[in-house]
């Protein structure tokens, strides 16, 4: 039996504010529409489950509901400011606002509309590019990054 990844599922309350969230907001294009169950071209799928459903009449709606923090959905930019202003103009609720994490990557994270968190950092060669520029070495960037010095000359030439 071979198995093969196909997409993580979020259970959404509103199918229409994910999708919208999830094209306008992230531009994710949809690949296939089906009303209640959307999937989006890079391996997230939508879905609106009924109350009938197995899924919430095993686990139950109310923890369902509850979990929701359990994961993150992870996106890369290489303009993390103009992501934040996006962010700004739709009015979308943050976990926080831009901060460097400890390996010196930039990221927000905002919660989507079924309060699930999604994180947007900087792509790997931006944010080696910008600590390259800001005149750290290939030995200063792999102690802050764990990365191997080698890795760091290949992703950023």
């Amino acid at each position: 039996m071979k198995l093969s990844y196909h997409s993580v599922v979020l259970f959404v309350k509103d199918i229409k504010k994910s999708k919208s969230f999830y094209n306008d907001v992230m531009s994710i294009e949809t690949e296939m529409d089906m009303g209640e169950n959307v999937i989006l071209r890079n391996g997230i799928t939508l879905w609106q489950v009924s109350k009938n459903h197995i899924i919430p009449q095993t686990v139950g709606l109310n923890k369902m509901k509850e979990k929701g923090y359990a994961f993150e959905l992870c996106f890369e930019t290489e303009d993390i400011k103009e992501i934040r202003s996006i962010v700004d103009v739709n009015h979308i609720p943050l976990v926080h606002d831009i901060l460097e994490e400890p390996w010196g990557q930039f990221t927000l994270r905002v919660y989507d509309p079924d309060q699930n968190i999604v994180e947007i950092g900087e792509t790997l060669k931006c944010f080696l590019t910008r600590m390259k520029s800001n005149g750290l070495s290939n030995e200063q960037m792999s102690t802050k990054t764990g990365m191997k010095t080698e890795d760091i000359a290949r992703t950023i030439g």
